[in-house]
């Protein structure tokens, strides 16, 4: 390897002079219908080049995704090698006719939806061509990598009819060659390679099966974690134990993806990877001190994308003989769990979804961890709860009534981040007591808390060293962190991040029904101001901040739009229903512009969503996105 090592070197470095790399990601925006599963299939993602041809295809093969999944992350699709040239857009297709969508309505197992298309029809086969900012196309040129965001908006894309037991779908999908947002970013695939700079993992997105396109060098630091099948390591102990694991094997890895515009940006004596790509699109990295791949995206500036990674997970026993589940704890007897509609990933990669109530059984030998823990220490399988997310290792085989028993009795539970939501009741020195309304994405009347030490109407919340200013009683709080050991005292939950009402992303949902011609009282380049006189309101018009909903209808003024000014990235869209197409603009300015020449009195729009901070008291609502629906 190392007499080949400079000659390849150079070959691929050839042969990338022909073309740059493209990074796409998809995350999704959440719901205040709130689903369980959103499980369709990912047919392909194709880019448009500036001609309007189709060209890349960053997916090998249909992938099954749930996109409920994404709403708290972004997954990296690929590393694609790209031509030379300018891609205004992406063509994006989703396969609905084995879709799993279940909403949650409370009940135990919540109620499963039949996708209809706005004709009333069921889905198959569903494509939306979107296209970007026309001032910031993907420029690829030789040796530059640059990214491609994609957001599948949930809210802006799906109608839910409870007593027909059927969802209209109209898929909202917007794009970005800027990050969308600062969530979390996952990738997921084989790893190529490591050492103590950095590590290079192939991109296999979803726990599919088929590796995409490309690979992905990663920067890790002193503080990032490891869990390499249980055991937990971090920083430079990691990165040996990293190094060690055999070439190929599945590797998940979280971290940040971050995009300058200038390659002077980066810190003086930074360790940073070079990435030359082939056509098949592998990735050769070597070390230097600054950054040597560029890419331009919206204007001629160089910019440069980085991904620094904070957890890393090794799960090799998947494969090796073990099965993996994963979901929410509904309830707990002994040693017995109960976890409704989880996600099943069979040894072997088989990835489906466990309807119905599954049972996870523990031993007194289950090792248990938690996700980022940073020290290796015995956890006692007590510390998993009702409201655990968790991912439990085992053998999985079928009930007599068809259901799915998991015996992890011999194996091992990571327990994962969890949120809890709901409005303060009691605030004290360092804890807050909640009315909860949700539980790891649960509504709280599909958990059983019996023998948990809690209760729903007066859950206890450890808030070490969080500020609690505006967290006042009656104020909807989102928490973040790990439910208390099962059948412990106060507190119920210890959290690690906690958001209030001036941080909470609040949600704008309204639909007029047959359509209107005039949604606005006023529109233009600084703000929008929704007309709430408007006798063509549908049924869906409120704004929710966590636990606390605002009817639209009922506020003596109508809420002032704006862009969100806190240093967000913002995307505005504009989709079609006719024609299944999505503009994408950065700015207010060129969404309000486009928009006033579209929005001219025969075009209706139908449905609109907005995402950003909303102070109540001066009805203002400060936008990171919008989508507006319009009938064409």
């Amino acid at each position: 390897m190392k007499l080949f090592a400079v000659p390849m070197s150079l070959a691929l470095l050839a042969m990338a002079a022909c073309s740059g790399s493209a990074v796409v990601t998809m995350t999704a925006t959440p719901s205040s219908d709130t689903f369980i599963s959103y499980r369709v299939g990912l047919a392909s993602i194709r880019l448009l080049t500036s001609s309007g041809k189709t060209g890349l295809t960053v997916l090998p093969t249909e992938t099954m995704v749930d996109f409920t999944k994404l709403t708290d992350l972004s997954e990296v699709l690929g590393a694609a090698p790209v031509a030379k040239g300018t891609y205004t857009g992406a063509v994006i297709t989703l396969d609905y006719s084995a879709a799993q969508i279940i909403y949650d309505d409370g009940s135990l197992d919540g109620v499963e939806l039949t996708p209809l298309g706005a004709n009333g029809r069921a889905l198959g086969l569903v494509s939306v061509a979107v296209t970007l900012d026309p001032s910031g196309p993907f420029r690829s040129a030789a040796k530059q990598s640059g990214l491609l965001a994609l957001n599948f908006n949930l809210a802006a894309s799906n109608i839910v009819n409870l007593s027909s037991r059927t969802v209209t779908v109209t898929p909202m999908v917007a794009a970005s060659t800027l990050p969308i947002d600062a969530k979390t970013v996952r990738v997921s695939g084989p790893l190529m390679g490591a050492n103590g700079a950095f590590f290079t993992t192939g991109i296999q997105p979803f726990d599919g099966t088929v590796a995409g396109p490309g690979q992905l060098s990663m920067q890790p630091s002193n503080t990032t974690t490891y869990e390499i099948n249980g055991f937990v390591s971090t920083g430079t102990a990691g990165q040996a134990q990293l190094a060690a694991v055999p070439a190929n094997t599945m590797t998940s890895v979280f971290g940040t993806l971050t995009i300058s515009s200038d390659t002077a940006a980066t810190p003086v004596g930074t360790t940073t990877p070079t990435v030359t790509t082939t056509p098949t699109g592998t990735t050769t990295p070597t070390v230097t001190t600054t950054p040597t791949y560029t890419t331009a995206v919206g204007s001629a500036a160089a910019s440069s994308v980085s991904f620094a990674a904070s957890q890393v997970l090794v799960d090799s026993s998947v494969g090796l003989g073990q099965d993996r589940l994963s979901g929410i704890v509904s309830a707990r007897s002994g040693n017995t769990l109960a976890i409704e509609d989880a996600t099943l990933l069979q040894n072997g990669g088989t990835n489906t979804l466990a309807t119905g109530t599954t049972i996870v059984n523990l031993g007194p030998n289950t090792l248990v961890t938690f996700f980022g823990q940073s020290v290796a220490e015995l956890i006692s399988p007590q510390q998993i709860s009702v409201g655990s997310s968790i991912e439990a290792f085992g053998t999985a085989s079928n009930t007599s009534n068809g259901g799915v028993l998991l015996d992890a009795s011999a194996g091992r539970v990571r327990i994962d981040l969890t949120t809890a939501s709901g409005l303060v009741t009691a605030q004290g020195a360092g804890n807050l007591v909640l009315n909860l309304t949700n539980l790891g994405g649960r509504a709280i009347h599909a958990l059983d808390f019996a023998g948990t030490g809690a209760a729903a109407n007066q859950y206890a919340v450890a808030t070490p060293s969080l500020d609690l200013t505006n967290s006042t009683v009656s104020a909807p709080v989102v928490v973040t962190g790990f439910t208390n050991a099962f059948g412990t005292a106060s507190p119920n939950f210890t959290a690690s991040t906690l958001l209030d009402p001036t941080t909470i992303q609040a949600e704008l949902v309204i639909d007029w029904s047959a359509g209107t011609a005039a949604p606005f009282t006023t529109f233009d380049s600084t703000a929008i101001t929704l007309d709430l006189g408007n006798t063509g309101i549908g049924p869906r018009h409120q704004i929710q901040i966590g636990s606390q909903i605002i009817d639209l209808v009922g506020l003596s003024s109508g809420p002032s739009i704006t862009p969100s000014t806190t240093g967000s990235n913002t995307l505005f869209s504009i989709g079609h229903t006719a024609s299944s197409t999505v503009e994408s603009f950065n700015t207010l300015d060129a969404f309000v512009t486009q928009l006033q020449s579209e929005l001219n009195g025969a075009t209706l729009a139908t449905g609109m969503t907005a995402i950003g901070q909303y102070t109540v008291s001066t009805f203002a609502f400060s936008a990171t996105s919008i989508t507006l629906f319009l009938n064409n």
